[in-house]
């Protein structure tokens, strides 16, 4: 990959932004229409892509949207003026990074940039260790568990076959991992691994998406639009929660399973792509075929090989080291567990699992004190981030004679919510501002204001 691919039709735009970012250090490349963009992406892949939506040939920012795909897998930055709540959403939806209404704020461009750059700079190292030694021994799959050795074992078995694979476990126990790890592990791993969440895409867009569109087809087609079996071709379509997905829907992805056959909305005649389908559920699948909500001959159409992840109850022993790599993760490597910290970590039921797991340990390292020999996280810094209120109070007295007043506790819940929303969005600003309730530029405000950013 090489430096930002800046598509943006205004001559001014172009010229003042990209010898701004030239200035900055960035290697930039300027084209000024959808076509170009797409031909410049494919010649020599950027490690971002500034996109206007409302460009030639189509001036229309519907177009645009339909641009986003194409750019897989570098963080797409959408820019323009005709910008609105609805729009963003869209943009988001369709893959975009981040999303910057014109006029742009410089700072704000420097920001969103350089995180974009530096995402597209680990990208590229993980790429070059996995090349180097293959994927990594626990392939992202902590823990040295004998239910987890054994799903490690069975996924080094079946990643280099063609066979469909369905995960099935427990919410938070690391089903899209191993979607993951089985693409990395096969001979498609130079190619794109699509994540499909089949409940959270509305019934009536959920065949759109799939398999894409043509210009008219329907009421706000306004172009053509590729789906994302098409963007996954050659690699992995992951179709996360597949026990949501809407009964029509079922039987069109039987039929591209039986032959990889598929027809976009609007077509007349069927297209062909070579997709593997990894699909996952926390749902119990054979009790939705008994109910008839689920499709007999498409759930023994998935069970190609079945692969189970285990719940944290399933495997206690891992619970301290797991926690003990989120903590280093989130702060340092000297950071570190109080032996009553530990035992409350072990002790407890966990039923949101591994993701649970990860994001009380997150937060309580943001809350934690910072000795003379680094970050020491205790029991009251876990109960806070928990919200145990029965141990609330032990926290407060931690570093003070009496209970906090409210002024703090409020200040520390506000704190605590915002490092909870960006851990659960990786730090996308555009999305945690939304979950929050803020705006985007308000939610930085706040960052800068606790010494976050």
């Amino acid at each position: 990959m090489s430096g930002i691919l800046l598509a943006d039709d205004e001559p001014a735009f172009q010229r003042l932004t990209g010898a701004w970012l030239r200035g900055l250090g960035h290697e930039v490349r300027l084209v000024g229409d959808g076509n170009a963009a797409r031909a410049a992406f494919a010649e020599a892949p950027a490690d971002c892509v500034l996109l206007d939506l409302a460009m030639p040939p189509h001036h229309d920012p519907e177009a645009g949207l339909a641009l986003i795909p194409a750019f897989a897998p570098a963080p797409v930055v959408v820019m323009t003026g005709h910008a609105d709540h609805a729009l963003a959403l869209k943009a988001i939806e369709a893959g975009a990074w981040d999303f910057l209404a014109k006029p742009v704020d410089p700072d704000l461009l420097r920001v969103v940039v350089a995180r974009a750059m530096e995402r597209a700079r680990l990208a590229r190292e993980l790429a070059a260790a996995r090349a180097q030694g293959g994927a990594s021994e626990d392939m992202g799959l902590a823990g040295a568990s004998v239910p987890m050795a054994a799903l490690r074992d069975l996924i080094r078995k079946v990643a280099p076959t063609r066979l469909t694979v369905l995960v099935l476990g427990p919410s938070g126990t690391g089903k899209e991992l191993v979607a993951r790890a089985l693409h990395d592990l096969s001979p498609r791993a130079g190619k794109a691994m699509v994540p499909v969440h089949c409940g959270a895409i509305p019934a009536d867009l959920l065949e759109s998406e799939l398999f894409g569109h043509l210009k008219g087809s329907f009421t706000g087609a306004g172009v053509d639009r590729p789906g994302l079996v098409e963007v996954a071709s050659g690699g992995t379509l992951f179709l996360d929660e597949i026990g949501e997905m809407p009964a029509a829907m079922q039987v069109k992805l039987l039929r591209f399973l039986n032959d990889g056959s598929y027809q976009p909305i609007g077509a007349r005649a069927p297209k062909q792509a070579d997709v593997r389908i990894v699909a996952a559920t926390h749902r119990d699948l054979a009790a939705k075929v008994a109910d008839g909500s689920f499709r007999e001959d498409l759930y023994y159409r998935l069970k190609g090989i079945v692969l189970r992840t285990p719940s944290l109850d399933e495997r206690p022993s891992d619970v301290a080291p797991l926690a003990a790599l989120f903590l280093r993760r989130a702060a340092d490597a000297n950071a570190r567990f109080s032996p009553e910290g530990l035992r409350w970590l072990v002790a407890r039921d966990w039923p949101g699992n591994v993701r649970e797991l990860r994001s009380v340990v997150e937060s309580a390292a943001a809350l934690a004190t910072r000795g003379a020999t680094g970050l020491v996280v205790d029991q009251p810094d876990l109960a806070f981030a928990i919200g145990d209120p029965s141990e609330i109070p032990a926290m407060a007295d931690k570093d003070a004679p009496g209970l906090m007043t409210l002024e703090q506790e409020l200040s520390a819940l506000e704190r605590l919510r915002i490092e909870q929303a960006l851990a659960r969005t990786g730090h996308n600003h555009t999305h945690a501002a939304r979950e929050l309730g803020l705006s985007r530029v308000g939610l930085l405000k706040k960052l800068d204001r606790m010494g976050l950013r």
